[in-house]
């Protein structure tokens, strides 16, 4: 689970740079494109632990 949290806090901060960066040139086509690639990448992970954690509690619900 180290390895999760530490790819979890290293996928919020990439969100949380390129949001910052995004708020001082909100105009700024690659920076927009990189904000939403950092919150894509950030959901994918999230929705994938949540999957994970959710197939783990139904396997022990099943023994």
């Amino acid at each position: 689970m180290d390895d999760s949290n530490q790819h979890l806090k290293e996928l919020l901060k990439q969100t949380d740079i390129a949001f910052k960066a995004l708020m001082r040139e909100p105009n700024s086509i690659s920076l927009n494109q990189q904000y939403e690639e950092a919150k894509i990448a950030l959901d994918t992970y999230t929705t994938s632990l949540k999957q994970t954690l959710s197939d783990k509690c139904l396997q022990q619900r099943h023994r």
